[in-house]
């Protein structure tokens, strides 16, 4: 019964869990079992039964190819078990970046600070207008982005950016909602100064907020990640000259959106490559989305016994 009530009240948070330490498990090791192929080795070709050779990409259960192959020959479930880190540490890297910036920003915007809560608005209600992906594309394509040598840096910190608003007005939000609370006037007729207030007072009322924001963001950013992919956007491509005035764009990239650099003829063809990576984008925005909603009803549920 106890453990049937413990499911009843934190079922979401423990599916959560769940799914949290097997997308772990697989990231980190994954890559030393015995049916990964960690160097990644490119198969030029493959021959059936008859002694034909066939090219690649390989279809799913063809030999020893489980989830089929890239157009490399790579074994494609070692693709995607290998470029779980990577894919996991841009998504978690840009969404610090952005609550790094966005919880200062906030915080001086519900003091007032120096017009602050205006720029935040501005920001706010101008990256709002245009969708996110609209906006980091076109971005993305601008010159000194698209030919800088600091370009993954660049764009990791545009994405991050073009959210910086949106969190920052939800944090603003929350410290309004929390400053009005009367234990935070008795706090200030006290004397007690600006940031022992933050710290004693106004964290201890949002911080629970702030990991369901950050927990959210990270599938959001999975989400975004895979759109720009889709339409040819990648974090880690560069641009390179093969050629008098001829230019290539190359990744050299194992992260999962790495997948969808052919997604549109893939679909017509190898449609299993495209298809797993977004099996595995989709299973980690699943797996946030779940995991922030148990964390939200836990803090829920202690602030309805406060």
């Amino acid at each position: 019964m106890k453990i049937i009530k413990i499911l009843q009240n934190h079922g979401l948070l423990i599916l959560g869990l769940v799914l949290l330490a097997f997308l772990l498990f697989v990231t980190f090791i994954g890559p030393y079992l015995p049916i990964i192929d960690d160097s990644l080795e490119e198969t030029v070709f493959i021959r059936d039964e008859e002694g034909t050779p066939i090219p690649p990409p390989f279809e799913p259960n063809t030999q020893d190819y489980i989830l089929g192959s890239d157009h490399e020959g790579r074994d494609l479930l070692s693709l995607i078990v290998m470029g779980a880190k990577e894919t996991l540490f841009i998504i978690v890297a840009i969404t610090i970046i952005r609550y790094v910036m966005a919880i200062p920003l906030g915080y001086l915007a519900h003091k007032r600070f120096l017009g602050t809560h205006h720029i935040l608005k501005w920001l706010n209600g101008f990256l709002s207008y245009v969708p996110t992906i609209i906006m980091v594309a076109l971005l993305a394509t601008l010159p000194p982005i698209l030919f800088s040598d600091y370009r993954i840096y660049a764009l990791v910190f545009l994405i991050a950016f073009v959210e910086v608003g949106r969190a920052g007005e939800s944090i603003k939000v929350d410290l309004d909602e929390a400053a009005s609370q009367e234990f935070i006037e008795s706090g200030v007729v006290a004397g007690a100064k600006p940031f022992r207030i933050f710290r004693k007072y106004l964290w201890p009322f949002i911080y629970g907020k702030l990991i369901v924001y950050a927990i959210t963001d990270i599938g959001k950013v999975m989400f975004l990640i895979g759109q720009l992919a889709f339409v040819g956007i990648f974090i880690s491509q560069a641009l390179i000259q093969v050629d008098a005035g001829v230019f290539e764009i190359r990744n050299d990239s194992i992260s999962w959106p790495m997948l969808f650099l052919d997604a549109f003829r893939d679909l017509r063809m190898s449609i299993w490559i495209p298809f797993w990576s977004a099996f595995a984008m989709a299973f980690t925005i699943l797996t946030f989305n779940i995991l922030s909603q148990g964390v939200q009803n836990i803090f829920k549920r202690k602030d309805s016994h406060i």
